[in-house]
């Protein structure tokens, strides 16, 4: 998730300038320079956050370690999805299997999601641990949804696809609920994981 701040930032501008012919100005802008867009060697996780405990009063190291092993699992799918995020951005065409990449990220993530928001509902946390663990969970999950849109979209119009490529043009609209993810939450989440001592690059740039 290195690139979040980017992403919804772009979508944002795109969104008001696009009627201005801009967009191409935009994307240079924020990307830097000009982008490249091999399908990426990264390798999706084969297992997500899982845990059975239920009723259970967590300690500070358990609940350390299950954060870190939840914002682990996102920064593995994110380091695929990533380049896929760019090109639909950008408009560019998806590969077949970008978009096979894109729907199984889509599975793991919703998985780690719920799975991680079951287990902080199903168990005591520790003292002062509730209130900020929730807020890092609604994050991760609203912007996961807009992954979650976006693969819909491509599903949609995989059968329109001609020589092997996936037109993105037509993915449009694309938001993250800026109520849930936006620069206060982030300060909130980051301040709250640097006390608790748990190291991510959920926000590198």
């Amino acid at each position: 998730m290195r690139k979040l701040s980017t992403f919804i930032l772009s979508g944002c501008l795109v969104t008001i300038l696009s009627g201005c012919g801009m967009k191409q100005e935009v994307s240079n802008s924020m990307n830097g320079n000009k982008q490249t867009y091999d399908e990426t060697k990264e390798i999706l996780p084969s297992i997500v956050f899982e845990s059975d405990l239920k009723n259970e009063s967590l300690t500070k190291s358990e609940i350390h370690k299950s954060i870190q092993r939840y914002l682990d699992t996102n920064e593995s799918i994110y380091k695929v999805t990533s380049n896929i995020e760019e090109k639909v951005w950008d408009e560019k065409p998806l590969t077949q299997k970008e978009a096979k990449q894109l729907k199984e990220s889509r599975k793991l993530l919703r998985e780690n999601d719920q799975n991680f928001s079951q287990y902080i509902e199903n168990n005591q946390l520790p003292k002062g641990y509730k209130k900020e663990t929730k807020r890092l969970s609604t994050y991760f999950t609203t912007y996961n949804k807009t992954i979650g849109d976006m693969d819909d979209k491509v599903q949609k119009i995989q059968g329109q696809s001609e020589k092997g490529k996936i037109p993105t043009k037509e993915i449009k609209d694309l938001h993250v609920d800026t109520s849930k993810v936006n620069g206060r939450e982030q300060a909130k989440i980051e301040k709250f994981l640097k006390q608790i001592k748990v190291k991510t690059n959920a926000f590198k740039k």
